[in-house]
């Protein structure tokens, strides 16, 4: 039916051209500037600052005395409510009173585990009725000798806390010359001596050798206040549970500072993530063992409130060491950003999570250039592919996400997809954001998905023009010169209407699929070189779990 010769389609597409141009279009809206209006997604829940009412109904005490405390110590207001809670439940554990509390309130400022693993570092050390002052004061304490601490009376003079604290070490027999190494006097420090005893500990039992050991105490300091018998419970339970050899607790040695009951935690409460054993997760990426078990909950309940499966989370584990809120937060940004919520039903979505301040950066520079092409992989990969795809100046993507979103809404095979498309030899430019604003016109003008899948590269095209098409087909002149056997257009099929549209685009262009540029794209951007804005910086954050070594920062700036 649409056979025509050679000569026929040219003057049909004169004739055409002549009457777009005479067809009054001022109220025709523009589709292709036209932004789907944002979803407003789940909010992250708003919580008040900490108040005397609040703080006196809750702990106890009187509103006078709360509003004097946060009077004078007006950080406590940014603590949050359920971090208080967990803070005041320790301390009353610890056999503290409400009046040890306000009397010195910035001690509900530290967390749960800190007072905790403070508490019991200064028992282990020999410490008789740690006061709540004391515990405040834990740091000031800590870097005393031992003769001061047992002349102030804070350790009885009878006790031989070398030998105390080389007690807690059960599972090894430390050697001879670290017992008399810390037996030489009680002028050290507690922090050096238990720095010293730690030392031969983690010599014995990981094998950990002088450089290995320096640079833990360069880059996790913070393992110094972690009681022995916590540093120990936590090579026990990695060891013998998670199957982590010294070796790779050497390499992770970070996870001394881990806490063992929140592991036992996770073990018991999230004991797989769509059907993987959280064994198997918590070796192949240990940071997730130093998050806390209600976060992971939360963090696994967002991911799958929005819509996301548990098999997205293997993809990406690295998300789970994100707080619950971070994650929460980013995934509503998600929604509601249009160049990522088209992005929403990629298996790889959440690299878009934890790699969100980096893909923002690379949107916005990407946007500088005039680039469409912004896909997940560039969005999230490493700094060197990023910068090459920038200046190699090809503004194309390997179609991944399209045919990934194309095969989520027609239930179709991502191969089967990928061969129909690949069938147009401009399709790798379209951004699959067009993509999607283009299948939602045409199932705003009642095309079903049956319809459009036969006609799958009409996606590829700009609105206006599929938009100028259609108002085309209902003219009966259009019709006869196409040589239709119908009066109008209703007496065609959804499909064959699909069909015309194609037809009547290409055919300006030759049939040569040059149909899909607009007049803003006519071509991909070429000598990138000439027109590359500065490149952004990576920002210098503090590393999570230490600070990074100098040599390493030096490595990765060469």
């Amino acid at each position: 039916m649409l056979r025509n010769s050679k000569n026929q389609a040219q003057r049909f597409v004169q004739f055409t051209r002549s009457l777009a141009s005479t067809k009054n279009s001022k109220n025709k809206p523009d589709y292709d500037n036209v932004k789907p209006k944002k979803p407003t997604g789940f909010e992250l829940p708003t919580e008040e600052s900490l108040n005397p009412n609040y703080l006196a109904r809750t702990l106890g005490s009187n509103y006078r005395t709360w509003a004097a405390a946060l009077e004078k110590h007006p950080e406590l207001k940014t603590v949050k409510r359920k971090d208080i809670l967990s803070s005041y439940d320790t301390l009353k554990s610890l056999k503290y009173t409400v009046e040890d509390i306000v009397a010195r309130p910035m001690i509900i400022y530290y967390g749960a585990s800190t007072l905790s693993n403070r508490h019991r570092v200064l028992i282990e050390c020999g410490f008789q009725n740690v006061t709540i002052q004391t515990l405040f004061k834990y740091v000031t304490v800590i870097n005393k000798p031992i003769d001061i601490l047992k002349a102030h009376r804070l350790i009885p003079y009878d006790v031989n806390v070398p030998q105390r604290l080389i007690e807690c070490f059960t599972d090894v027999h430390l050697p001879d010359n670290c017992q008399w190494e810390a037996n030489t006097g009680e002028g050290v420090t507690l922090k050096a001596l238990r720095q010293s005893l730690l030392n031969s500990y983690l010599q014995e039992r990981l094998q950990m050798n002088e450089s290995e050991l320096q640079k833990m105490w360069r880059v996790y300091s913070r393992i110094r206040h972690k009681s022995f018998r916590s540093v120990q419970d936590n090579i026990e339970l990695l060891s013998k549970v998670f199957k982590f050899s010294s070796e790779r607790l050497r390499k992770n040695i970070f996870l001394l500072h881990a806490d063992a009951d929140n592991m036992r935690r996770i073990l018991e409460e999230i004991p797989t993530i769509n059907g993987l054993d959280i064994r198997d997760i918590g070796y192949r990426r240990p940071k997730i063992l130093m998050s806390n078990c209600d976060g992971l909950k939360q963090t696994l309940q967002h991911v799958r409130s929005f819509g996301i499966a548990e098999d997205a989370v293997l993809r990406c584990l690295e998300v789970l060491t994100l707080g619950p809120d971070t994650v929460l937060e980013r995934l509503r940004d998600i929604n509601e950003t249009e160049q990522f919520q088209v992005l929403g039903s990629n298996p790889r979505i959440l690299r878009l999570v934890h790699y969100q301040n980096k893909a923002r950066l690379r949107l916005d520079y990407l946007n500088q250039l005039k680039v469409r092409c912004a896909s997940l992989h560039i969005l999230s990969c490493g700094s060197d592919a990023f910068a090459k795809f920038a200046r190699d100046g090809s503004d194309r993507t390997k179609g991944r996400d399209i045919v990934v979103y194309l095969g989520n809404i027609f239930q179709k095979d991502e191969q089967v997809l990928r061969n129909l498309l690949s069938r147009h030899p401009n399709w790798c430019h379209i951004p699959v954001l067009h993509v999607k604003q283009c299948l939602e016109f045409l199932q705003s003008k009642k095309f079903g998905l049956d319809d459009i899948l036969q006609n799958i590269h009409l996606l590829l095209y700009p609105i206006k023009r599929i938009e100028e098409k259609l108002l085309l087909l209902q003219l009966t002149e259009v019709l006869e010169e196409l040589q239709l056997p119908v009066a109008d257009m209703h007496a065609l099929s959804n499909k064959e209407i699909l069909t015309l549209i194609l037809y009547l685009i290409e055919s300006e262009f030759h049939f040569t699929g040059d149909g899909i540029w607009t007049e803003q794209h006519t071509h991909h951007v070429e000598n990138f070189n000439n027109l590359l804005p500065d490149f952004p910086e990576s920002l210098n954050k503090v590393y999570k779990y230490g600070v990074k070594p100098s040599e390493k920062s030096t490595m990765l700036h060469l």
